[in-house]
């Protein structure tokens, strides 16, 4: 059953700020557009559509290869959230890392944003990790491992691409309403890309 218009306003009003600027930035096409456009008055109610309102407008067009560039661009001239480098334009990786425990293998793969020595450190120590605690699950402890330092190895070379590598750009396209809702915030930014590390 569809949630009344009174029941959704009312819900909005609740809400903190910064879960509505998330809304906005995450989730407006997944609103109804009765849904949206309550949002969309709340967000005007408490001074917030201006900031709001270009991220909403940018999950519903086509995002364009300059329009990802740019964000790209946006992301790459940050200090590194690691070792607050700004030497390098910072890229992306993926990290693969597995543990295993007798009959229990656990392979944990995790997105990463830094600057490339960074990356390489993470990538690294991801396949360290495997390689000492990663064998010793039947069977998949073996396998799993052997896929973790093949994964991590070729992730090395991408750390050191002169532009945006492709995990870079999938980051952004998946993330233009949050980016976009803080493009004039570096700290925000930084917050942002920081919080890959954490999922």
């Amino acid at each position: 059953m569809a949630v009344s218009e009174a029941d959704l306003k009312e819900n909005y009003r609740r809400l903190p700020d910064s879960k509505l600027l998330r809304i906005a930035s995450e989730s407006a096409t997944k609103l109804r557009p009765e849904a949206l456009e309550l949002l969309k008055e709340e967000l005007r109610t408490r001074g917030l559509a201006e900031t709001a309102e270009k991220a909403i407008e940018v999950q519903f067009k086509v995002v364009s290869e300059a329009d990802i560039a740019e964000y790209c661009a946006l992301l790459q001239a940050l200090p590194c959230p690691v070792c607050r480098s700004t030497a390098q334009p910072l890229n992306a990786t993926l990290t693969s890392k597995v543990m295993s425990f007798l009959v229990l293998t656990t392979w944990k793969k995790q997105l990463a944003i830094a600057c490339p020595t960074c990356l390489d450190k993470l990538n690294r120590d991801a396949s360290t990790s495997s390689a000492l605690l990663g064998w010793w699950g039947f069977p998949w402890g073996v396998i799993r491992t052997v896929q973790a330092l093949i994964a991590n190895g070729k992730m090395l070379k991408n750390n050191h691409a002169p532009q945006p590598n492709d995990l870079l750009k999938s980051f952004v396209a998946g993330n233009v309403g949050r980016i976009e809702t803080v493009r004039n915030s570096p700290a925000d930014l930084q917050a942002l890309i920081k919080a890959t590390q954490l999922n």
